[in-house]
């Protein structure tokens, strides 16, 4: 089977997209401001080029709203607030909305204090983390963003053949006087949705970076749905693994640990925990000063020639660049999401959306968020 996982793919404008999926979640019993959210989170992980968590995720948010798990009535409940420090329980509203709330929240307090962080216990998933940067980078504030799902176990320890964590993706934006360093990395090989997106189209993986059942590495992406299932590598693979893994545990800390929200209850798979944490730079050495040593190593980075035939880039740098690019000329979209979101526009009596370009070659999607 060809490990080639480029697939055939049309543009639309966003404009569009977003009206259709608006309606879908409105006809699943969303209301307006919750819908207006979760799209804009998905539109937006479309157009830094994080397909698995864009518009293809849309179909996977319909079943769970049709299946009660994720809800749109009902507040947020606040277990803390020191002003500084804010302890949230979500009750599984709709993820990109909580994340909306947090961070505006954040945006206000921090100009009060240096340090503002913000934890959520079972929100709905949040989707692509790195669109939750630029709102704080446009600021020129430092932030750290971790989620995870405790109903999901996908990762196993180093040696083990079972999971016990999972893909626990970590993000950080980081301001400079120019483009944002903007990361955004599980902290195994992949996240889930990456290997169900290879999975789906019934291709290998470019590497081994899965265990089967009995813990020898594959490249078979069905490992994790066989019975016993097998897991994902954490980074650093059968040598490092323990490094990526170390990180995992950090991420399983702040995102549920801290938030209160964690795998000792045996919550259900539709949950996550959230860690939010912003830092004011101008109350450590000051704004300049940061702005101006950040830069300088962008700089240094940009300056090395590079091995023959590779370019240098920092984390961000493609995403920004893919975001650009379809605002511009519309969002990319795969052939088989408009397939999967047929039967609940027909249900709905929603139209598809016209493309505005014909189908083009789109390359792999990203390993980077989860």
């Amino acid at each position: 089977m060809s490990t080639d996982t480029s697939v055939g793919t049309t543009r639309y404008a966003a404009s569009d997209l977003t009206r259709f999926a608006e309606a879908l979640l409105r006809a699943a019993g969303i209301d307006n401001d919750h819908a207006a959210a979760m799209t804009a989170r998905m539109i937006d992980g479309d157009l830094l080029g994080h397909r698995t968590h864009g518009l293809s995720f849309l179909s996977t948010y319909l079943d769970r709203i049709s299946g009660g798990h994720i809800g749109s009535a009902g507040a947020l409940e606040t277990l803390h607030d020191d002003r500084a420090a804010i302890a949230w329980q979500a009750n599984r509203l709709p993820g990109a909305w909580v994340m909306g709330e947090a961070t505006a929240l954040a945006l206000d307090r921090i100009t009060d204090h240096a340090v503002v962080t913000v934890t959520i216990a079972n929100c709905s998933h949040i989707g692509c983390l790195q669109s939750y940067l630029l709102p704080f980078t446009a600021r020129g504030l430092l932030v750290t963003l971790t989620a995870t799902n405790p109903g999901v176990a996908s990762v196993a320890a180093p040696g083990g053949t079972q999971g016990v964590i999972t893909t626990n993706p970590i993000a950080m934006g980081i301001p400079t006087w120019n483009d944002p360093i903007l990361i955004d990395q599980c902290t195994s090989v992949g996240s889930n949705a990456l290997f169900d997106d290879y999975a789906a189209h019934g291709e290998r993986l470019p590497g081994e970076w899965l265990l089967d059942a009995a813990g020898l590495p594959t490249d078979d992406p069905t490992v994790l749905r066989a019975d016993p299932p097998g897991t994902i590598q954490s980074l650093g693979q059968t040598d490092f693994g323990y490094k990526g893994f170390g990180f995992g545990l950090m991420s399983e800390a702040l995102s549920i640990a801290l938030p209160g929200y964690g795998r000792r209850t045996h919550p259900g798979r539709f949950g996550q925990g959230v860690f939010l944490q912003v830092i004011d730079p101008a109350r450590f050495c000051g704004s300049d000063a940061f702005l101006d040593e950040v830069t300088h190593l962008v700089t240094t980075i940009r300056n090395d020639p590079g091995a023959a035939g590779a370019a240098v880039r920092l984390p961000g740098e493609r995403a920004l660049s893919a975001r650009r690019d379809q605002i511009r000329d519309g969002v990319l979209v795969e052939p088989q999401t408009l397939a999967r979101l047929e039967p609940w526009a027909r249900r709905s009596r929603t139209p598809l959306p016209t493309p505005t370009r014909a189908p083009i070659t789109m390359p792999p999607p990203s390993t980077e968020s989860d």
